[in-house]
């Protein structure tokens, strides 16, 4: 804005330059698109070494060329380039799991289609702060080396994950968005969401009368001070809730003096409308209540954590942190967890709670033979130097703790003793000394976890598991497979069903499949500058797809490199045959390299096509020499090769150079590409871009001036603004010129950059239109060097 001058004194005030620096875009950015064995399907992914390649994309090329063509155009300059993997017909592995029940809840399919989805595994686990609400899913893939050995690799772990649609860790899309491996899905049999739980931990005494057992605990009576909690119900922010003025007398009283405390308090937050409904079910041992708080409404879950003061949680044990036990109601929803597990539902807690000390002596187990087979072996409870699961009266409750004295009434027994239980399996040595435990073992909260090493087959199911004790064993589900299989190679096993089909890396892709690559790639890639259309095996005609590959190779200003037939035998055979290749080719953004080249190929010298190579050549030359610079001569050495199919003479080479056959030919100085011509390089045509370097050179300067005037659109159309045009665009033109891309001893001579009334009159100027001419004096390649030798006869003296 003008500066408006109100005091005596100087002013300062920038002006634009009009400025604007056009800067040249890359040249030679590779596009590769065909099979591959792994990686993005139908998904454009840049690289910029062959360690990408190969972490993506797999080094197999057992049914695919790629790998070599992208090694290759690495090998020889190349720096940067997308890979784009597609083929025909290709699936992907599926795996569904159930849930404990044996309903189908979750879906897990490959992220990447092909047989290498079915090397995917998935580790189910219910561990963390809500055990019964959320479960874990860790993800891994085997990879296979030379001789057959396995390790893991593209490992990931997610946490906390709900089957809550309303919860931002919602499984089904969180897998989706963040996983690398698999997309997530609901099963077709997800049963209903129900309705959660809190249930304390401690199951009190009230053998002598309700009241007696329960007013020392909360309320108003002398000396409570353990009185708060805090709530939160169906997702709402947690509310802190004060019994301290309820008077304990009948179980009816105090069941409606807390659920009406719990919903006053949080109307008075502006929650109106929250209600509980709480109940003192039996608690496990005999005269026995523990407190259960379940949300009034059909489905939701309850959550409870310690009061800021005179807390009530801690003695009562309720909250999963403090003991109890929190039931979602979408527990049911999960998946199933792997390897063996003790299902804490209300039952089994009270189940458990209700054993006597001395009412599990033992657990029996699976324990690995020498020769892998499996045997059951007991493991006791009692005796030697572990913790035994007797630690008080063996005739008292397992509810009843071994600590002399506790804040919650030595009520945490069961937890105390799910933890030996662990520890015990986990230190076990076999009966005999030459089998093996492959046990390990976690608890979180009341759930006791029994997973298989790791050295375990993935799919194995222990078939010797026994609890002896018969109140606990409905509550040891049947035990679930070692891992889940993503594929059919886990089918029914476990606790998990897979797709009837098994994955497939598909056959070789079909002109619509090209056709629909090309589509993705335009909404995806940005700038590509040389493509190459590697085939799936080494010896297939890639011909046919040419055309339309040529024809988007126009649109997005790029050059399609390619291979030659491999029935070709003979320079009679490209000279003659080249004709046919042409039909339905954008001959000028196309060119042809003759003949294979042959490099070491799994320890065998294999004839592939040159395209990848010279990808990677042309690379190079830009980087050393210019765009404008043919990617050929004694300098375009081809790296990364042992040989040539056909070698050719001078003379051989001088049928096909004249055709635009550009010819690799073996020199003394190495392997060298010695041909620059376009497809339209044909003597017969007489084009104007004859030259693959002046093809290449006018993208560059096309695409550069499209990027770099971008500014220009809705800007005033007037002198001002095409002088602005004059300047950049020049100076852009002026740098080409001083780096030698043009022909000429001077600027006049090598470009000119025109924008004015006269290219853009006022007609044009009425259809919101600038013209700019830009013309420039390309190099051609001195393809022919004659050199005339002559002798100096006596001179004759006179």
């Amino acid at each position: 804005m003008p500066v408006t001058p109100t005091y005596p004194g100087v002013y300062v005030q920038e002006v634009p330059s009009g400025v604007r620096t056009i800067t040249g875009v890359s040249t030679s950015i590779g596009m590769f698109v065909g099979m591959t064995k792994a990686g993005p399907m139908a998904e454009p992914f840049r690289c910029t070494t062959y360690t990408d390649f190969v972490r993506t994309f797999s080094d197999d090329t057992s049914s695919t060329q790629l790998p070599n063509y992208v090694k290759l155009f690495f090998l020889n300059g190349g720096t940067d380039c997308y890979v784009m993997r597609i083929a025909n017909g290709a699936t992907s592995a599926t795996v569904a799991l159930k849930n404990e029940l044996g309903a189908e809840v979750l879906v897990l399919t490959a992220k990447n289609a092909g047989a290498q989805g079915e090397n995917i595994r998935a580790i189910v686990s219910y561990g963390g702060p809500q055990p019964e609400t959320t479960f874990n899913l860790d993800l891994f893939q085997w990879q296979y080396d030379a001789k057959g050995n396995r390790s893991k690799t593209n490992a990931e772990s997610w946490k906390g994950l709900s089957m809550d649609p309303a919860s931002p860790l919602f499984a089904p899309t969180y897998i989706t968005q963040n996983s690398a491996l698999v997309n997530g899905a609901l099963g077709g049999a997800v049963p209903a969401a129900g309705k959660g739980s809190s249930i304390s931990g401690r199951a009190v005494d009230d053998s002598g009368g309700f009241q007696p057992a329960w007013q020392p605990l909360l309320g108003n009576f002398a000396g409570v001070k353990t009185n708060k909690f805090q709530i939160s119900v169906n997702g709402s922010p947690y509310v802190e809730v004060d019994l301290s003025s309820i008077a304990v007398t009948t179980q009816a009283n105090l069941i409606n003096d807390i659920e009406s405390a719990v919903t006053t308090k949080f109307a008075s937050l502006g929650y109106p409308g929250v209600n509980v409904v709480v109940t003192f079910p039996a608690g496990g041992p005999a005269s026995t209540t523990r407190l259960k708080i379940e949300p009034a409404t059909a489905t939701g879950d309850i959550n409870i954590r310690p009061g800021t003061s005179n807390d009530l949680t801690v003695p009562l044990m309720l909250g999963t942190a403090q003991g109890g036990l929190e039931i979602s109601g979408r527990w049911n929803q999960r998946p199933a967890p792997n390897g063996i597990t003790f299902r804490p539902t209300e039952a089994a807690l009270d189940d458990f709670a209700a054993l006597t000390q001395n009412g599990l002596a033992s657990i029996d187990i699976d324990v690995m033979k020498p020769d892998g087979t499996f045997a059951l072996d007991t493991v006791p409870m009692t005796g030697g130097a572990l913790p035994s699961i007797v630690t008080t009266n063996a005739a008292d409750p397992m509810a009843k703790d071994a600590s002399a004295s506790s804040p919650n009434g030595n009520s945490d027994g069961v937890r105390e003793k799910l933890g030996i239980i662990a520890q015990r399996i986990a230190q076990f040595t076999p009966t005999v000394a030459t089998n093996k435990n492959k046990w390990t073992t976690n608890v979180a909260n009341y759930r006791l976890t029994l997973s298989p090493t790791d050295d375990i087959a993935d799919n194995f199911v222990s078939t010797n598991f026994n609890v002896p004790a018969a109140t606990l064993s409905p509550h040891f589900p049947t035990p679930n497979v070692h891992w889940y299989t993503v594929g059919a190679g886990g089918n029914s096993i476990g606790r998990q069903t897979s797709a009837a089909a098994t994955a497939s890396d598909g056959s070789a892709p079909i002109a619509s499949d090209y056709d629909n690559a090309y589509l993705v790639i335009d909404k995806e890639v940005d700038l590509f500058n040389l493509m190459v259309l590697p085939p799936d095996t080494p010896g297939k005609d890639m011909s046919a797809f040419y055309g339309n590959a040529s024809v988007f190779c126009q649109q997005r200003s790029a050059v399609l490199l390619m291979d030659p037939p491999p029935s070709w035998v003979s320079a009679s055979d490209a000279s003659t045959k080249v004709a046919g290749l042409r039909v339905g080719l954008v001959k000028d953004f196309s060119a042809l390299f003759y003949p294979r080249i042959t490099i070491v190929d799994n320890g065998v010298n294999t004839n592939v096509g040159p395209a990848g190579a010279i990808a990677g050549l042309c690379a190079r030359i830009d980087g050393t020499r210019g765009v404008w610079k043919a990617p050929a001569g004694t300098e375009a050495d081809l790296r990364g090769i042992v040989g040539v199919e056909h070698k050719f003479s001078d003379g051989e080479h001088g049928i096909m150079n004249p055709r635009a056959v550009n010819v690799i030919r073996v020199f003394p100085n190495g392997i060298v590409n010695f041909g620059a011509r376009t497809m339209d390089g044909d003597d017969d045509f007489g084009s104007e871009y004859k030259y693959i370097p002046i093809r290449r050179l006018a993208l560059y300067i096309e695409v550069s001036l499209y990027r770099g005037l971008k500014w220009v659109v809705f800007e005033p159309n007037d002198e001002p603004l095409w002088a602005q045009i004059r300047l950049n665009v020049g100076a852009f033109m002026h740098d080409l010129f001083r780096k030698g891309a043009f022909q000429g001893a001077t600027p006049k001579d090598a470009y000119f950059v025109k924008c004015d009334g006269e290219t853009t009159t006022q007609s044009d100027r009425n259809l919101g239109i600038v013209n700019i001419w830009v013309g420039f004096a390309p190099l051609k390649p001195a393809e022919f060097v004659i050199l005339y030798l002559q002798q100096m006869a006596g001179q004759i003296q006179v």
